[in-house]
């Protein structure tokens, strides 16, 4: 059977190429078209991806040796993390749910090696400037939806991917800074001028969540990616004045700074618990799946009940107390590994919005659980490999 199969792929081996490579380009496309504002779409996308890319596998057998010794550097923790997601699973008696807490949902919900695929499907570094492109309009498909919400008296808008005005946000904050990179590495003027409008109107947008951390943290790594790019005192200084003048003239109710110090009130009252937690179970976790019993249970601070929380608001100390210290120490593995490894390309644009990407979500990471939303990390996971793809071309 496997040699009919062979003769027909040798017979037709350049028309089945032509067709493959099409559907590849509209495949990645689609998904950056709809990444950031359907889950079902996007999801059902990359399992045709996949599907494609287990059929490379099948016709070229050495291709998945070659693309694990190339990339160990991610694919070691990340299994390594997946393995140690299983025995967490099974330690806390959850290995199989009907919920969102269960194996499945970190790693087939979140595509955590989708950049495989990718890979093999991104043969010029043209294709990835389109992609990025094309994920930039996703995005500003979202900053309509949020305008319209205000203008209809939405108080709280959110995005199409999520109900949640925390998981909403970790669009921008995966996004906003590759567009900012684009504008100032670009050298194609008409790109230089999208960019700069995606830029702001998404940041506007952004700013209508009120998510006053996440804001705050962006605006640290925009200074990062200025200081990178120009390391020049007096323009520094100019930016400084300007983001004192921007708070300065920032309506009441927009300006963050208020209600900063509230926010984070809260969120020490909830790590507390989980700190508590911690304490209780430092090596084992108490299991993937039941932080959200255990601290409702026995770890939520008597004052802090009134706080509704579905997580730690913190992704370190919610894995440290799932999955105990080696969970943790996996996951800052992987992450460190991908921020290691792009910094050394950071003389490439990839290399720069990877790592830069890479640091705004390790960031956001300390303020909410980010694998609360797959759907927000599946762009961060499509991001990493446009970004990977195009450094190896």
């Amino acid at each position: 059977m496997f040699e009919k199969i062979s003769s027909v792929f040798a017979n037709n081996e350049l028309q089945i190429t032509k067709y493959s490579l099409r559907l590849e380009k509209i495949l990645l496309i689609a998904l950056a078209l709809s990444v950031c504002v359907s889950e079902p779409l996007s999801r059902n996308i990359i399992r045709i991806i996949f599907v494609m890319f287990a059929v490379k596998i099948f016709i070229g057998k050495n291709i998945i040796t070659e693309l694990l010794k190339r990339y160990k550097i991610f694919l070691l923790p990340i299994s390594a993390f997946a393995w140690w997601m299983i025995i967490s699973s099974i330690y806390g008696g959850d290995l199989v749910t009907d919920d969102d807490s269960n194996v499945y949902w970190f790693f087939f919900s979140h595509n955590m090696i989708l950049f495989l695929p990718m890979i093999l499907m991104i043969r010029r570094q043209k294709i990835s400037a389109r992609l990025l492109i094309f994920a930039a309009l996703s995005l500003l498909i979202d900053d309509v939806f949020i305008f319209w919400q205000l203008g209809e008296g939405i108080i709280a808008p959110i995005t199409f991917l999520n109900d949640s005005p925390f998981q909403s946000s970790m669009l921008y904050v995966i996004l906003l800074p590759t567009l900012l990179i684009l504008f100032l590495q670009t050298d194609d003027q008409r790109q230089k001028i999208f960019c700069a409008a995606m830029f702001a109107v998404s940041w506007t947008a952004f700013i209508f969540l009120y998510r006053q951390p996440a804001q705050i943290l962006l605006m640290i790594i925009f200074v990062l990616i200025l200081l990178e790019k120009f390391f020049d005192l007096k323009k520094i200084l100019v930016l400084a004045v300007t983001a004192i003048i921007f708070f300065v003239a920032m309506p009441a109710e927009l300006n963050p700074m208020p209600t900063v110090e509230k926010i984070f009130a809260e969120r020490f009252m909830v790590w507390q618990g989980t700190l508590d937690m911690i304490k209780a179970n430092p090596i084992m976790g108490v299991g993937l799946g039941n932080y959200l019993e255990q601290y409702q249970e026995i770890y939520a601070l008597p004052e802090a009940k009134v706080i509704s929380v579905n997580n730690a608001l913190n992704t370190y100390l919610q894995l440290w107390a799932e999955t105990g210290i080696l969970g943790l120490t996996i996951f800052l593995a992987i992450f460190g590994g991908i921020l290691f490894w792009s910094r050394r390309r950071r003389g490439n644009l990839y290399g720069q919005i990877l790592f830069f990407a890479t640091l705004s979500l390790m960031l956001y990471a300390a303020t909410d659980f980010i694998f609360a939303s797959y759907s927000a990390m599946r762009v961060y996971w499509f991001l990493l490999g446009i970004c990977v793809a195009s450094l190896d071309r």
